[in-house]
């Protein structure tokens, strides 16, 4: 009988490890586009977010911005293109993916149920591409993605927010992108996009090691797609109060005082024109989205939370320029909707108001739909 030597089996377990991590990070196998979604379980109507991490269970649902492939693979996008289909991808923040909205009262749900057609006969049908992050740079990371999955038409909802620069935002959605983000910014000279905080994945961060979180994810969407296919449910709908008329007398914007927006030489406008350009020959309509506007206490100096009168009027004026100078297609509905029709931010809409929106937009993605 031959002899076990736990010592050599312990050598050899280890070294058989090594070889499969060195491995996984030098072939970099693309572990997130093997899903159950759309096969086993039916695809998600937008892609897998909640704010909260102890609310993940509830609303059977995990974020896995990590892995775009993951990301997408799970949700209706990802279904082979029909023959008869004109394909219509939402970008945008959070508003655009739907807080505090089922998916059917989402702008996605409410323009599909327009049941719109293009002059040749095809069916428009529009998908939740969006990111709930306010900030232009992730929007074309994403654009760049969705383009893998046959786009006819982009919608890319915009805000002054998401213009500015956002270190902040770079570890946690740049960074496992590095490489292809300093691509995009010296093909389309990004000049005013700050990267230094930016951290390229070292050759460690790609093994299974490194990888476990994202692996983890991945396992775990897949897991939850089995409570999204029992329950339809993607995200925990909690209450919240209505939105104050009154806002502060503060005249900042983000601690940026009147006269210093920089918005030619500190914010990201150019990133709209590598979205245009990188989405070609595919459309790109950019719609400035709607915002409450208060009418209380302190609204002569402030239009929301967010922004102080000063600098939303400049940037509306700054972007209704860029869009005529450029001669791009664009929508702005930043005054559309009433006060009554937001809901816990000054950007989220309900759903009526969803409805008003879908129709503000009806005539433009036709027109889109139909060129001569």
């Amino acid at each position: 009988m031959k002899t076990v030597r736990p010592q050599w089996v312990v050598i050899k377990a280890v070294v058989l490890y090594a070889l499969v991590n060195l491995a996984f990070a030098y072939f970099n196998p693309p572990v997130g586009k093997f899903s159950l979604y759309n096969w086993l379980i039916p695809g998600r109507a937008r892609v897998p977010y909640e704010r909260e991490v102890e609310y993940y269970e509830a609303s059977h649902t995990i974020p896995v911005y990590e892995d775009l492939d993951a990301m997408y693979q799970s949700t209706l996008l990802a279904q082979p293109k029909q023959p008869d289909e004109f394909r219509v991808f939402l970008l945008g923040d959070s508003s655009a993916w739907g807080f505090q909205l089922h998916p059917e009262e989402t702008l996605v749900g409410q323009l599909n149920a327009l049941n719109l057609k293009t002059c040749a006969g095809k069916r428009i049908v529009v998908y939740n591409a969006a990111f709930p992050l306010p900030y232009v740079m992730k929007d074309l990371i994403l654009l760049d993605k969705a383009r893998e999955y046959q786009p006819d038409l982009f919608l890319w909802t915009v805000t002054l927010d998401g213009f500015r620069n956002r270190t902040i935002f770079t570890n946690y959605f740049l960074d496992p992108y590095a490489e292809r983000v300093q691509a995009l910014a010296e093909e389309y000279q990004l000049t005013n996009l700050d990267l230094q905080k930016l951290e390229t994945p070292t050759f460690w961060d790609q093994t299974l090691i490194g990888q476990r979180g994202r692996l983890k994810k991945i396992f775990l969407l897949q897991v939850h797609g089995l409570g999204w296919a029992a329950t339809g449910l993607d995200y925990d709908y909690r209450s919240y109060p209505p939105l104050s008329p009154d806002v502060t007398a503060d005249d900042t914007f983000f601690e940026t005082p009147p006269g210093k927006l920089g918005l030619e030489d500190h914010m990201l406008f150019n990133v709209l024109e590598a979205g245009y350009q990188l989405a070609a020959p595919t459309p790109v309509l950019v719609i400035n989205e709607p915002i409450f506007v208060a009418s209380g206490k302190n609204s002569e100096i402030r239009y929301n939370e967010f922004y102080p009168r000063w600098a939303y009027d400049e940037y509306l004026t700054y972007l209704q320029n860029w869009m005529r100078v450029n001669q791009h297609d664009y929508v702005d509905a930043w005054n559309l909707l009433p006060p009554a029709e937001f809901t816990d931010t000054p950007f989220h809409r309900t759903p009526a108001g969803e409805r008003k929106f879908a129709e503000l937009l009806l005539p433009q993605i036709q027109k889109l739909a139909c060129p001569k």
